[in-house]
């Protein structure tokens, strides 16, 4: 891959993240090369080093996770990365980090947000990664800006469903990227930023590239805000005329438990955190990190984490926020008094069976969608970075490559500009105002780690389909995916 950078340029590839069938293993790599008078001279960055989900379909046995391959980069000299960016901390974007320190290799210093490095710090504390192996963290915020090389990099907050996520505007003399992350257009954000849209408008005339990690573009329209989430959740208990509520919610997603909170703060109801180690150990996060539900109930409710001592304390009328997947016997619900909201598509398919077991009402986001508390754009999204932005190319990420193949239509028919070739793992691409033109490929590869004791090593696995039992093909597989594309550009025709 070295030989592809004999020319000036600015230069990106996808390592991980633009899979054939999944959307995760997220890891990009941006290559800025300058001619000096003494040559020429190569500035990398890395934008997140996530973990491969799907690492059983690989075929290896007892293996721990997959990582992307970036071995070559922190090889080579002279493409030698002097940073890597993370987004925020979703597994799927920050958990590869470990494997490779566990693996023996170096890495440069790391730049992301105060709750990306205390998971960070919870992964190197489960890993047994000693202090000396660790590489330097820089806590950085919305408006900082870094010099690495001959590239600048600004920090841009991103609307998601986790704290200190992030965007990065990315400026070189030949093309500036804005690498939006896992965001949404939202302003309506709890205890967070919400995305930065000034800082993007300002620097709207210079921005020539977006690489867009949205994977919600199925959908029409924006993404659902979660002021859109807060109300319906109120209204929906309000309406279930019952006094226990359970609400079952991702464990890394701190707003569901911040939304579910104040929801049940605004109805009067104590709250009992209660779920798996997991969770709790998510929860306990929250708080380092400043968040007191104790502050924020003041004497209007109580708050409760774990088993109950005794299921009097609750009180008649409460909400149950957790991950859990047995509700127990210890809260008295019933028919009667009790009601469900599953915040989430497949998490918790156990609980609708022990919801109908005991014939309590539920409600599901396949009925109401804005109870997932969407964290990526969908269709009016790209629609309003397009508008923003003055028309860049659009570079889709965080999505498998069928739908990228699926939307060309609609995205021509809404004007965007969409980069012409479907970007896939390993490919090469150089930016130039205007363009993308695909420089070189090779074939994609994981990294499927094991362990040995407290060593990790790596095998090399060809990137290959592995989504024909998952997620993807309850959800969206292909065929529902060319389906919803055909239907949403019909839709948009007849509005003219």
């Amino acid at each position: 891959m070295t030989d592809c950078f004999a020319e000036p340029g600015f230069y990106w590839r996808p390592i991980g993240g633009n899979n054939i069938d999944q959307i995760s293993g997220h890891c990009y790599q941006y290559t800025d090369i300058v001619s000096r008078k003494s040559g020429l001279s190569a500035t990398t960055i890395i934008v997140d080093v996530g973990k491969f989900d799907n690492h059983q379909a690989l075929g290896i046995k007892n293996s721990t996770a997959a990582v992307p391959d970036i071995r070559e980069l922190l090889k080579t000299p002279f493409l030698n990365p002097g940073a890597v960016f993370l987004t925020h901390s979703h597994p799927d974007h920050l958990n590869g980090i470990v494997h490779y320190l566990k693996a023996g290799f170096l890495l440069p210093p790391l730049y992301g947000g105060k709750y990306t490095q205390m998971i960070l710090d919870d992964l190197y504390a489960a890993f047994k990664v000693p202090e000396y192996m660790r590489p330097d963290f820089i806590c950085i915020k919305d408006g900082d800006k870094i010099k690495i090389g001959s590239l600048e990099t600004e920090v841009v907050s991103a609307s998601h469903t986790c704290f200190d996520s992030f965007g990065f505007i990315i400026k070189s003399k030949t093309a500036t990227v804005y690498h939006t992350g896992d965001m949404k257009i939202d302003n309506s954000t709890y205890f967070r930023k919400p995305t930065n849209l000034k800082a993007v408008k300002n620097l709207a005339s210079k921005i020539t590239h977006v690489v867009a990690d949205f994977c919600g573009i199925t959908e029409d329209g924006f993404a659902v805000r979660e002021v859109a989430t807060f109300k319906k959740m109120v209204r929906i208990i309000r309406k279930s005329h019952k006094d226990k509520i359970f609400i079952p919610v991702y464990p890394t997603h701190p707003e569901m438990y911040l939304i579910a909170f104040l929801a049940a703060l605004k109805l009067r109801k104590n709250v009992v955190f209660y779920g798996s180690d997991d969770f709790y150990g998510y929860l306990e996060l929250m708080r380092n990190y400043g968040i007191s539900f104790e502050k924020m109930a003041g004497n209007r409710i109580k708050v409760f984490e774990g088993e109950p001592q005794s299921p009097d304390a609750l009180g008649e009328s409460f909400a149950v926020i957790g991950d859990y997947n047995d509700i127990g016997n210890f809260f008295g619900d019933t028919p009667d008094n009790s009601f469900g909201i599953i915040t989430a598509r497949t998490f918790f398919n156990p609980l609708k069976g022990q919801f109908n077991s005991r014939n309590i009402k539920f409600v599901t986001v396949q009925e109401v969608p804005e109870l997932q508390g969407y964290g990526h754009g969908f269709i009016g999204d790209y629609e309003y970075l397009n508008n923003l932005l003055r028309k860049p190319v659009f570079i889709p990420t965080h999505c498998p490559c069928y739908i990228i193949d699926s939307c060309r239509p609609l995205m021509q028919h809404l004007g965007l500009n969409l980069i012409e070739t479907t970007p896939k793992n390993n490919q090469l691409y150089r930016l130039e105002p205007g363009k993308c033109t695909l420089a070189a490929e090779n074939p994609a590869s994981w990294l499927v780690v094991s362990y040995s004791g407290s060593f990790a090593s790596f095998s090399e696995v060809w990137q290959k389909p592995t989504s024909g039992e998952g997620f993807l093909k309850r959800t969206f597989s292909a065929r529902r995916c060319r389906n919803k594309f055909k239907m949403l550009l019909h839709l948009r025709r007849k509005r003219g």
